[in-house]
């Protein structure tokens, strides 16, 4: 199974856009063999920034994606008219605590990206009971789950509200390495009517500035640098 993170922030006045798009590619990306689901979720800790996460059986169902056509316009369209930034996460499932019929955790990829400082990505999806004390302290979930953000191991952390399910929440949080990530499982806190905890490898992480693991080349935004990756026959020489 893979898992595709994409955090957005649309540029002032363009999210409803965005989501507009979002909605258009909604019945295309249905009909692509291997795709699983996508939900939407804006940060509680970063204001407009938007989560967009996907699930796919596997990378061969990432690519028929990314090679559909009208996909890959609406991306140009985001690229330089919608996006003020966005960061990409692309990984291998390794652990799941409810995974889908359709997408068992089989590992593909044993590599892992060489640009992210986040080699490890657990994504906890919560839906908590109606009128559950810790749904009203958002910024406090990862304490209520038990997670040590001064532990050194984690590289960084979100918290998101759903935009398509109202009250169901997600912590996402980057590790240094599978060890860390492997040494810590969400408490179990009262209140709680779900919760789906996944680990993901990451093999591919770029954004809108530094392109060195995207896996298709983009011009450089007007006035602004972006780091590409180095030509092959520029390679020790």
């Amino acid at each position: 199974m893979f898992s595709v993170i994409f955090e957005v922030l649309p540029a002032e006045g363009k999210k409803d856009e965005y989501l507009g798009l979002a909605k258009h590619l909604k019945p295309i990306i249905e009909t692509i063999d291997g795709f699983v689901d996508n939900e939407r979720f804006e940060s509680q800790r970063r204001p407009g920034w938007v989560l967009s996460h996907s699930t796919w059986r596997d990378e061969k169902s990432v690519v028929r994606w990314r090679t559909e056509g009208e996909h890959h316009a609406v991306q140009g369209k985001g690229r330089f008219e919608i996006f003020q930034d966005y960061h990409l996460r692309v990984g291998d499932v390794t652990a799941d605590t409810d995974p889908p019929r359709e997408a068992p955790i089989h590992e593909r990829r044993l590599d892992e990206t060489e640009v992210g400082a986040a080699k490890i990505v657990t994504f906890t999806e919560i839906t908590p009971d109606k009128g559950a004390g810790f749904a009203a302290q958002i910024d406090l979930l990862p304490a209520h789950l038990g997670l040590d953000l001064k532990n050194g191991a984690v590289i960084d952390h979100d918290v998101f509200a759903s935009i398509y399910n109202p009250g169901k929440l997600a912590l996402l949080v980057g590790w240094i390495g599978p060890e860390a990530a492997n040494a810590w499982s969400p408490k179990k806190v009262d209140g709680i009517e779900q919760l789906r905890h996944r680990q993901i490898r990451v093999v591919r992480d770029y954004g809108r500035f530094d392109r060195r693991e995207a896996p298709q080349f983009y011009p450089d935004i007007k006035g602004a640098e972006t780091r590409h990756p180095e030509p092959a026959h520029r390679k020790g020489a």
